[in-house]
């Protein structure tokens, strides 16, 4: 998959509408405009948004170009998923903030494995990279081309469905902005092993 987001297209991607920590993640709060997609805080609220791949994906390297709003207290998510909860993820976790802050995380079978890096630079200034490879054994993270993180254990099986969301968790504040913040995504791509 190289996803340019010329337009929302419905045969790779859904929008999704389901309930995660203090948001309620809706259809009407993901666009597509100039070749990029927008994942919309809406203002006023605690409320996000969310795409789901239609396609499940194996072992590989997933990389989205992006750049995340300053809505301090939400996160953006670029992530393997298939449910229940906790059993199969691989997740890229941006704070969206100026405070750099990403978090790697996999889970497996119950298992959590987690580290947590500052960036050299303002997410919220710019479009970067944000990328995984993952392995049988290995989920090796990258920013901007650069390995920042190496976590080794039992993989989730998978096949998993590949996603993009922002929303506020219940363990941030939860701080409510008087206007609109948008993630800019203009590249997903999507390289099997």
């Amino acid at each position: 998959m190289d996803e340019d987001f010329a337009s929302f297209r419905p045969a790779h991607w859904t929008k999704r509408s389901h309930r995660l920590g203090r948001s309620l993640l809706e259809p009407s709060s993901v666009d597509v405009a100039d070749h990029v997609l927008r994942l919309t805080l809406p203002a006023d609220s605690t409320n996000g948004a969310e795409i789901r791949s239609v396609e499940a994906f194996g072992f590989g390297r997933f990389e989205a170009r992006l750049r995340v709003p300053h809505a301090p207290s939400s996160i953006t998510g670029f992530f393997l998923y298939e449910p229940p909860d906790e059993a199969q993820e691989i997740d890229i976790e941006i704070f969206n903030d100026r405070t750099g802050r990403v978090m790697f995380t996999y889970y497996s079978a119950g298992q959590q494995v987690s580290r947590t890096h500052e960036l050299p630079f303002d997410p919220t200034a710019g479009f970067h990279t944000y990328g995984f490879h993952y392995g049988a054994d290995v989920v090796e993270f990258f920013v901007d081309g650069e390995l920042l993180e190496s976590l080794r254990g039992d993989m989730p099986a998978g096949p998993l469905r590949l996603h993009l969301n922002t929303w506020f968790p219940a363990w941030l504040e939860g701080e409510r902005s008087p206007q609109d913040h948008h993630v800019s995504v203009d590249h997903v791509r999507v390289t099997p092993r």
